[in-house]
C-alpha cells in the first residue's frame, strides 16, 4: 500500500477512529483503494468508520495500532505525506520526517457491524440542536446505562430526543421522514461527541448509526426500560405562575452569582426566582459558611402569577444553554413539582426539580 495524503486530514481521520479503541484492542484497518484512504476501528460497543481523499499509488491495506498511528500521525509535519505499507512496517513520510512501526496480524482486522437497512436524512444543523438540547441533561454515571443515553423515538415523521438525570429533562423534536416507528437508547456521551456534521442516521436492532460523508460512527443500543418522563412535560391549563424573560440574560444573571459564591456544604448553589416591582428577581442568599454573602439581579420580564422557585444553579444554567430562543417561558406548575421551560417555537422543552 502506498498513498499520498494530507498530513493534517489524515491525523483528523486517526484520531476520530481511535476514540472508540481499547488498549487491550487497539487495532485498526487502513484501506487504500480508488481515489481514498479508508480507516476502520472497533471498541467493546462502539465502531467507527473513516475516509479521506488521497492520491492511491498502490492500493492495499495493513492492520496497526490505532493508538499508536494516532501518536506518529499527529507528530507528522503538515502538508502532503506518503502512507506505506509493505507487510512488516508502515511508514509515514513527509519533509524531513520518517516515522515507522510495525503490522499487526490480519486476524486482528476489525469487525464491521450489520449496516441499516436505510440510513435517512436529516438536517445536520437541525440534528446538531437536537443532541445539543438534550445530552447535557443525562446523567453521568456509567453504573445507571439507561439515564446515562439518550432516548430517541420516531413517530408520525418527527424524530424526538429525551434525556433526563431525574433532577433535569430535556426534550426536543425535528422532523424527519422516513426513519420506522421505534424507540432506541444510546449512550449521551456517544451522542454529544458525534452530534456535529450528521447528515444520514439509522438504527438496527442493535446499534444507532450516524453518517457525516467523512465518517461513519455507530454504538450498541443501551438495554433497558426509559424513565416515563414525557407527562412531566405536560403544561397545566393554569400553571401558579409565568415569567417570559430574555434567555441570555437569565443565563448572564445565574453565571455572575455562581461566581460569588463559595459556600460548598450544600454542595450545589440554589438560585432563588420571584417577582419583585414587576421584575424577575434573581438572587443567591448564602447559608452556612458563606451567609454574609448576598446577590440580586433584576431582569426585565413579563410575569403573571407566583414564579417564586429556587434552583441548582449549574442545572438552570445546562437547560438555558440548551434552548436557542431569545426569550423562554419560565412555568411554576405547582408548588415543589418540576419547573418547566419552553420557547415560542414549541421545539425545545426542558424540566428542572426545585431545591427542596
Amino acid at each position: 500500500m502506498r498513498v499520498l495524503v494530507d498530513a493534517r486530514e489524515f491525523a483528523n481521520m486517526v484520531a476520530h477512529a481511535a476514540r472508540v479503541l481499547e488498549r487491550d484492542n487497539p487495532y485498526v484497518a487502513l484501506d487504500a483503494a480508488d481515489d481514498g484512504l479508508a480507516i476502520g476501528a472497533a471498541g467493546d460497543s462502539q465502531w467507527s468508520h473513516g475516509r479521506v481523499d488521497a492520491t492511491v499509488l498502490e492500493a492495499g491495506s495493513a492492520v496497526v495500532s490505532g493508538l499508536w498511528l494516532n501518536a506518529l500521525a499527529n507528530a507528522m509535519p503538515s502538508g502532503e505525506i506518503g502512507v506505506e505499507a509493505d507487510g512488516v512496517y508502515l511508514t509515514l513520510r513527509g519533509g524531513e520526517a520518517s516515522l515507522r512501526m510495525r503490522v499487526g496480524d490480519e486476524g486482528d482486522r476489525p469487525a464491521e457491524p450489520a449496516a441499516p437497512e436505510r440510513m435517512v436524512p436529516v438536517d445536520a444543523d437541525a440534528y446538531a440542536a437536537l443532541c445539543g438540547s438534550v445530552a447535557p441533561e443525562a446523567g453521568s454515571t456509567r453504573d445507571q446505562p439507561v439515564l446515562a443515553s439518550v432516548r430517541f423515538v420516531a413517530a408520525g415523521g418527527l424524530l424526538t430526543a429525551t434525556a433526563t438525570n431525574r433532577y433535569m429533562a430535556g426534550r426536543r423534536s425535528i422532523p424527519v421522514g422516513g426513519v420506522p416507528d421505534g424507540e432506541w437508547l444510546a449512550d449521551a456521551d456517544w451522542v454529544k461527541r458525534n452530534a456535529k456534521g450528521v447528515n444520514a442516521i439509522g438504527f438496527t436492532d442493535r446499534m444507532m448509526v450516524v453518517d457525516t460523508g467523512g465518517f461513519t460512527d455507530a454504538i450498541v443500543l443501551t438495554a433497558g426500560q426509559y424513565p416515563m418522563v414525557d407527562r412531566l412535560f405536560d403544561r397545566p391549563g393554569d400553571p401558579a405562575g409565568v415569567a417570559v424573560v430574555d434567555r441570555r440574560a437569565l443565563m448572564d444573571a445565574a453565571r455572575m452569582l455562581k461566581s460569588v459564591c463559595f459556600d460548598s456544604r450544600m454542595g450545589i448553589i440554589p438560585l432563588i426566582l420571584d417577582e419583585r416591582d414587576g421584575m424577575l428577581r434573581v438572587r443567591y442568599a448564602g447559608d452556612g459558611q458563606d451567609s454574609d454573602s448576598q446577590g440580586v439581579r433584576l431582569l426585565e420580564a413579563d410575569i403573571t402569577g407566583d414564579v417564586d422557585v429556587k434552583l441548582n444553579a449549574d442545572y438552570l444554567l445546562t437547560v438555558l444553554a440548551g434552548m436557542d430562543a431569545d426569550r423562554v417561558s419560565v412555568v411554576k406548575t405547582r408548588e415543589m413539582s418540576p419547573v418547566l421551560f419552553e420557547q415560542d417555537d414549541s421545539a425545545v422543552e426542558q424540566l428542572v426539580m426545585p431545591v427542596r
